[in-house]
């Protein structure tokens, strides 16, 4: 089976809780949207497991990005206050103080190489995966959904992270769920925002039926 799964925002026990739900095992493929690292306590560590399994493919979000704009061999003026802004404070201090030079580098680089896009086929149904909304690289990695928008693609549904449900639903009343639009899916659900509403969720892409917890 396909999944998608995406800001995960290190809640490292939430993302194994909802494997353990879809048995992921090795002959399924998770794509996780981007946005593992930040907020949450766990992200380096999430990171490292998804940069370890085979079956496990990862986008760039919008947190890696800044991560790697502080970090990285091409640092950014005034990334590092923008990546704290936004909850990047544990990541920034595992990686520099809690990963050897070597492990640090080699996350980065992992980072580095990730796409901010990807076209696939499940079932003969075409999906393009993307963390904020297709487009052009701003787009991907910032971009967010209107509701009432058109379709983005013709042939293909896309599939992004990045806009907690809540404010495309406006509903503040009950937990995250996976929002259905015009040709385009968002399964942010709010992980990592601190909030009895947040959940984590899992998009099957052979039936798009979706996991939670």
């Amino acid at each position: 089976m396909t999944y998608c799964v995406s800001d995960i925002h290190g809640e490292a026990a939430r993302f194994t809780e909802l494997l353990d739900k879809i048995n992921f095992s090795d002959s399924d493929t998770l794509y996780v949207l981007g946005d593992v690292i930040d907020r949450g306590a766990h992200g380096v560590e999430i990171l490292r497991r998804i940069k370890d399994t085979p079956n496990m493919q990862m986008l760039m979000g919008n947190h890696e990005r800044m991560c790697l704009d502080t970090l990285g061999v091409h640092s950014v003026y005034g990334a590092r206050e923008l990546w704290k802004q936004n909850g990047g404070n544990r990541t920034y201090r595992d990686l520099v103080y809690r990963c050897t030079p070597v492990e640090r580098a080699g996350l980065l680089r992992f980072i580095d190489h990730l796409p901010t896009f990807l076209e696939i086929e499940v079932n003969g149904r075409a999906f393009h995966l993307v963390h904020g909304y297709p487009g052009n690289l701003h787009s991907r990695l910032w971009g967010r959904p209107t509701p009432g928008d058109p379709a983005p693609f013709d042939d293909r549904t896309a599939i992004i992270g990045h806009t907690p449900t809540c404010f495309l639903t406006d509903n503040f009343n009950e937990p995250c769920s996976v929002w259905f639009g015009d040709g385009v899916v968002c399964i942010d659900c709010g992980c990592g925002q601190n909030s009895p509403l947040s959940r984590l969720a899992a998009l099957c892409l052979d039936d798009m039926s979706v996991y939670y917890v």
